[in-house]
Formats: C-alpha cells, sequence, structure tokens
C-alpha cells in the first residue's frame, strides 16, 4: 500500500514538472532606445522624439524668431507652459516636454526656460537659500527671467477598428504665444497614423 501512495507521489511530481516545462517562456533582449520596435500601436517614445523634431523645425522655420532677434538683439527665451492630452490614452506630458526642450536647446536659437513645477520649484528655493546669507554670491530674488513665449501643444486621437484591424490616427497642435502681447507667432501641427493587424483576436 505504502508502494502505491509513493508511486503516485512520484507521478504526480513528474506531471507538475512536465506542465511547468509546458508553460509560457519568457526572454528578454536588451535594446538602443529609439529603435522603433514597438507593439500594441500606442503612442511611443519614438512618436515622441519624431513629433517634438518636426515641430520645432517648423516652428524655427517661421518668421517669428528672426524679427525677435533683429529688434532685440538676444535669443528669444521660450518657456513650454503645457501639454493638454486629449488622447484616448495615458501619456506621461513630460516626456514630451523634454522632448520639445531638448530639440529647442540643440537647435541654439533660443533660450529655454526651467518650467513650472519642481523645476522652477528648485530655482525659488536656490534664491531663497542665497538671500538668507549663506553663500558669498548667488542668485538674488527678482532677477529671474521672465519668457518672452510660451509654447502650448495639445494632443489628440481617433481610432478606427474592426475584429483584428485598428488604425490610430494622432494629431498635435502646437501654438507659440508672446507672454507681452498675447499674439500667436506660430501654429503648427503634426499627424502620425498607424495600421495594427492582429490576425483572431478582437480588440
Amino acid at each position: 500500500m505504502m508502494k502505491d501512495w509513493t508511486r503516485v507521489a512520484l507521478m504526480g511530481m513528474v506531471a507538475v514538472g512536465l506542465l511547468a516545462g509546458c508553460g509560457p517562456k519568457r526572454s528578454v533582449t536588451r535594446e538602443k532606445p529609439g529603435t522603433g520596435r514597438e507593439l500594441s500601436g500606442n503612442w511611443s517614445a519614438v512618436d515622441a522624439k519624431e513629433t517634438s523634431d518636426a515641430l520645432i523645425k517648423d516652428c524655427f522655420a517661421a518668421p517669428w524668431i528672426m524679427n525677435f532677434v533683429e529688434e532685440k538683439s538676444e535669443k528669444p527665451a521660450v518657456r513650454v507652459r503645457q501639454v493638454v492630452n486629449k488622447t484616448d490614452e495615458h501619456i506621461d506630458a513630460k516626456v514630451f516636454i523634454k522632448n520639445l526642450e531638448k530639440a529647442m536647446l540643440n537647435s541654439g536659437k533660443v533660450r529655454v526656460l526651467a518650467n513650472t513645477g519642481a523645476e522652477l520649484d528648485s530655482v525659488n528655493a536656490e534664491e531663497d537659500y542665497a538671500t538668507e546669507g549663506r553663500v558669498a554670491d548667488g542668485p538674488a530674488i527678482g532677477e529671474q527671467k521672465g519668457g518672452d513665449f510660451v509654447l502650448t501643444v495639445y494632443m489628440s486621437s481617433i481610432t478606427d477598428q474592426v475584429e483584428g484591424q485598428r488604425v490610430k490616427f494622432y494629431k498635435l497642435n502646437a501654438e507659440l504665444i508672446s507672454s507681452v502681447t498675447g499674439d500667436k507667432v506660430w501654429i503648427g501641427d503634426h499627424e502620425i497614423q498607424k495600421y495594427v493587424e492582429q490576425a483572431g483576436v478582437s480588440w
């Protein structure tokens, strides 16, 4: 009787082992960021970089920047004020803002100011620290430069789908606004469309 139970127990252990071996296997491969691989067709890091580069290139080709430099003899200061996400996805606006700021800085044509929130809070904290007399020299309250222009971006999307097929369309509208007069000196847009097919699956 004891031998029978031992045999059953061993058979059970073997069966469990076989089932575990037949389960899904996962492998991880390191890739260089920006390789362009997409799985879901949703907004990706590649989309963020492509869009920010395209928008800033178009923005800096407009006449506003030349007009400002001719009048002021200095680079304009720009602050990315907000990114409004009206797509059907959760998109981290901070990541996109950093892409925009990087594209602007790399152009060498403008000064990019600290963003509202943690960045400006850090600058203000440093000013407060300096005014307490703890440093020999440092920033003083009232010396920050305001933005000559603010950049705003509006993101929207449209999804069209049937069983196993989906088309995702993204539209991004950007506006550069004078912080002095409120005039819009540039309006640009960028579009991305993706087709995703997955056989045998309903969305």
